[in-house]
């Protein structure tokens, strides 16, 4: 998969994909430099980067091939320019991993923008101009890992959310013992994700999705302990069955692995836009 991250934001989260060999990082932002990274000029506002002819850009992203996932922002004036990028994108499939900062920290105009970018991805995501489009909250990801200090902090909230949603991307392209994670319904494009205690029965999610149809949740069992307890199976039925809400389909995917301790994972998805204007 090709991770393409635009400003500091989205280059920092792709970075920390680079650990892992199946991905193939590239970077576009101000002052970014390196192998597979495109440099943009630092412009004065959002509506600059949203006009920028961004030259040689169609060059940068010719050699692109299969599942593409774009990273970005929304409260930075260079996530304006997500469109104009895209537009070089077509020819690929293409989600969206989009961040919402924690808005006590923007000003009006930000908060203005950040709800303009975030809206216009969920409409093209929804029109099917992208795959999909995955929604994450930094305040919600603060809330999970109990805070963090300011240097470092952005770093503390991306090894949560980049092994999680590594993790997922693994075991959609593997075989489950039980179960599976479901192909998503065309209407279903706008979703998040989240951690679930297997043991506590207890999720937490990375942004809270209005009018929810459909949650997955995705147990990764020891293997031992799927060939020796025989109670995980009512167990974990149990657990879907007290998922269940109206209006809201549920399903499970149990996958076995080799990890010392059994790890949980949510994909929750939504055909409606999140917090319209």
């Amino acid at each position: 998969m090709n991770i393409i991250g635009l400003g500091q934001a989205g280059c920092a989260i792709a970075e920390c994909f680079a650990k892992y060999p199946q991905y193939k990082i590239y970077k576009i932002s101000v002052d970014t430099e390196g192998k597979r990274c495109y440099n943009i000029p630092i412009l004065e506002t959002a509506e600059e980067y949203e006009s920028y002819s961004y030259p040689k850009i169609k060059a940068f992203l010719k050699e692109l091939k299969g599942e593409t996932l774009f990273i970005v922002g929304g409260s930075s004036k260079i996530s304006c320019a997500s469109l104009r990028i895209l537009e070089n994108l077509k020819r690929l499939p293409v989600s969206i991993l989009y961040i919402q900062p924690d808005d006590g920290l923007m000003d009006e105009t930000q908060i203005m923008q950040e709800k303009v970018v975030r809206n216009v991805i969920q409409e093209y995501a929804r029109s099917g101009i992208f795959e999909s489009v995955c929604l994450i909250s930094n305040s919600h990801l603060d809330d999970i890992v109990g805070g963090a200090p300011i240097i470092g902090y952005h770093e503390a909230l991306n090894n949560i959310l980049v092994p999680t949603l590594h993790m997922i991307n693994f075991f959609q392209n593997t075989k489950p013992v039980s179960g599976g994670i479901p192909k998503p319904k065309n209407t279903h494009r706008i979703y998040t994700v989240g951690v679930f205690d297997i043991e506590k029965s207890e999720e937490k999610m990375f942004f809270s999705l209005d009018k929810a149809r459909h949650k997955c949740y995705i147990y990764g069992v020891k293997e031992e302990k799927l060939k020796t307890d025989k109670k995980l199976m009512k167990k974990i039925r149990s657990q879907i069955e007290s998922k269940k809400e109206e209006d809201l389909n549920i399903s499970y995917a149990i996958y076995s692995t080799d990890y010392e301790y059994d790890i949980g994972y949510v994909i929750t998805r939504t055909p409606h836009i999140q917090n319209k204007i």
